[in-house]
């Protein structure tokens, strides 16, 4: 039996009237009587009685009804079901990778707070910094963040937009040797120690997602540095962890500095010759003919740049 009849059935008995339910269903009050007819008809059953105050639920009608009502409940479920997955599959799907890092999660969720876009779905994907570079190239991922280093070459095809510069800083033990060797600047935050006292000192150093790695190595060789490198981890976060337990000094970037503060390490800068860290967007040139991907590219830009800014 069709649903929409069933519909009918409880208006009828809304209204108690089938001349008012004909009405208010915009049909003729002998069409409405028909259909009624039919359905007691096909289930053997009297659903509506006349009395002095109008039409009334007959015992099997009323248990007629409260199945009627189920069928309606479920298929308004089942469209309104129906009805968001056309909207979902009808959305465009807008890629952004993310370098392996330890805040790659916190970043997903400042973007994901500030995304003002209705139109898409925002796919975050979490891969090395040379597959970001691989897959914005060939148009699997449509933009992603990334650290740009002295020896990075992007692709002609490939643009990039500086979001914000920072520091690398040396962490060590507060009871460290080499923190008896810093010097308070003014205005700073962090003394200054000059690099030859890291020479010959356990170091860790961290990889993926922050270019850390690189910078350093730059550093090391303007430096004529040959530290002992100990533990070579994925995540700044960890590296911070094992210089706490005394394996070594550790290199961080500022920002992870001012957003997760050591009590038990002091952080300090070493000149110019630490490279300052890039922190940089990419996206392929052909995307900006794209509207919904540029929308969200400068959501994304937005609610970084802000971030940043809150901690620095």
């Amino acid at each position: 039996m069709e649903v929409e009849k069933l519909r009918y059935l409880m208006i009828i008995r809304e209204e108690g009237s089938i001349s008012r339910a004909a009405n208010r269903l915009y049909m003729s009050q002998p069409s409405l009587s028909k259909i009624v007819s039919s359905i007691e008809k096909s289930i053997g059953y009297k659903i509506f009685d006349r009395s002095a105050n109008g039409l009334l639920l007959t015992p099997e009608g009323e248990r007629y009804l409260r199945y009627a009502e189920e069928a309606v409940t479920a298929e308004e479920k089942v469209l309104a079901e129906m009805a968001l997955l056309h909207k979902e599959a009808s959305r465009k799907q807008v890629v952004f990778g993310l370098p392996h890092t330890r805040n790659a999660i916190s970043v997903s969720r400042e973007i994901l707070g500030c995304d003002r876009a209705v139109n898409h779905q925002l796919m975050i994907r979490i891969l090395r910094e040379e597959e970001l570079i691989k897959g914005v190239t060939e148009g699997t991922i449509d933009f992603a963040l990334l650290t740009l280093t002295r020896s990075m070459q992007l692709p002609e095809s490939i643009r990039a937009r500086e979001l914000y510069v920072e520091r690398i800083l040396v962490g060590a033990p507060k009871d460290h040797e080499i923190c008896s060797h810093a010097v308070e600047m003014v205005g700073s935050p962090y003394p200054y120690l000059e690099p030859r006292f890291l020479q010959g000192q356990k170091v860790i150093l961290s990889g993926e997602g922050t270019g850390l790695y690189d910078l350093c190595q730059e550093f090391f060789r303007a430096e004529e540095l040959y530290p002992d490198v100990r533990i070579f981890e994925d995540s700044v976060q960890a590296a911070k962890r094992f210089a706490e337990e005394g394996a070594g000094i550790c290199f961080a970037n500022e920002e992870m500095v001012t957003k997760a503060p050591s009590d038990r390490l002091q952080f300090f800068v070493v000149g110019e010759s630490m490279p300052l860290r890039h922190v940089a967007i990419i996206w392929k040139k052909t995307s900006e003919k794209d509207a919904v991907v540029q929308e969200v590219l400068k959501n994304c830009i937005d609610a970084l740049q802000q971030e940043y800014k809150k901690h620095n």
